[in-house]
């Protein structure tokens, strides 16, 4: 039988391994749709604390949750712990347990205020930012020159005027441009409704569209973080389903084509944004270990078939949006929202699965 093997280090206590302490852990990273702003993951495991064990995670401590199937273990999330919640037991205390609460390193920047980001250009900003700080991080570049910012300002709401004007996507505490996909775009396996060697079998699959997602929109207003906005609306489909806004602040120094792109790109209310789930015990086991690489540790764009009742089989390639993982003894499930490829089609001219003019598509050498 396929079965996730967890481990919880703490990092400032010396790489201190804790996980015979752990009955459960629980963590969500990502966000819930491509139009939502990245407030950052959260992670939670409950231990044993009859004798004191609590001592092995405390405040502000760094933890790393990893994983593997039959291979070497992966980190799933990294963060700092935030909170300590005591389950005291009656007696001498043999079944008291804690619960440690934390957040990864993209939400340690929630709590920072009053920063100003100085660097003016295109690729640097990210980067900038996070050198400043000494427990959040968030590595990558952009694509777009980008403001800096006239007036102090929190430190996760500076992250995501940045992402908002690019359009690309974080992954772990990596941001990738729309121009970097494709080193996050995996073919080792897929996501199916049968399992193999080669494909994760979703327990569940939901599918949802973007009028009932909340990423359907007939018009869109990008204000910059500094001067005022430039509004976009597409106006037969506004005059048809009438005025559905779209409102985000971006860091980009031309707003005006975001704008434009937002309301095009989410004006279509079928497109559908997928939510499965997935258990480890049911797949097989080299399969799992695929995902443990290339979704579990690094979320990537990976393809996904699925065939809607009466209709024909759909292949395509999905972002996973959100992960969350849920792990007891017993075995490991894993839910993902999943968004269409079609929300983040910014122009890209030569790869074979976002590529406006891919040569292999054309069919030319």
């Amino acid at each position: 039988m396929a079965k996730l093997t967890w481990r919880i280090k703490n990092q400032t206590q010396g790489a201190l391994d804790i996980t015979q302490y752990v009955r459960s852990l629980t963590y969500t990273q990502g966000r819930p749709n491509a139009v939502s702003p990245y407030t950052g993951g959260t992670f939670s495991f409950t231990m044993t604390n009859d004798n004191g064990q609590v001592l092995f995670a405390q405040v502000q401590d760094e933890i790393v949750i990893e994983v593997k199937g039959t291979g070497i273990f992966f980190s799933g999330i990294r963060g700092f712990v935030t909170q300590r919640t005591y389950q005291d037991g009656q007696g001498e205390g043999l079944n008291s347990t804690v619960t440690i609460s934390g957040v990864d390193e993209v939400g340690m920047f929630g709590p920072i205020n009053n920063i100003l980001i100085t660097e003016v250009g295109v690729n640097d900003l990210l980067n900038e930012y996070t050198a400043a700080t000494a427990f959040a991080d968030i590595g990558g570049t952009t694509d777009l020159a980008m403001n800096s910012t006239t007036f102090q300002t929190n430190g996760l709401q500076a992250i995501n005027n940045v992402i908002a004007g690019d359009g690309g996507v974080v992954t772990a505490d990596i941001y990738y441009a729309p121009s970097s996909f494709d080193l996050i775009t995996q073919t080792a396996f897929t996501f199916d409704n049968t399992t193999s060697a080669t494909k994760i079998g979703y327990h569940t699959l939901e599918r949802l569209e973007g009028s009932a997602n909340g990423t359907f929109f007939t018009a869109a207003s990008v204000t910059n973080q500094n001067t005022g906005s430039t509004i976009s609306e597409i106006a037969l489909v506004a005059f048809y389903y009438g005025q559905r806004w779209l409102t985000i602040t971006s860091a980009e120094t031309n707003v005006s084509t975001t704008a434009e792109w937002y309301a095009n790109t989410f004006s279509a209310p079928d497109d559908v944004t997928l939510f499965m789930s997935f258990t480890d015990v049911a797949q097989n086991s080299a399969a799992l270990d695929l995902a443990v690489e290339h979704c579990i540790n690094t979320r990537r764009w990976t393809s996904v078939s699925f065939t809607p009742p009466g209709g024909v089989a759909e292949t395509g390639y999905f972002w996973p949006e959100q992960i969350s993982v849920t792990a007891t003894p017993e075995k490991t499930s894993v839910d993902l929202i999943m968004s269409p490829i079609s929300y983040y089609g910014r122009f890209i001219l030569d790869d074979a699965v976002f590529g406006v003019l891919d040569v292999d598509r054309l069919g030319v050498a």
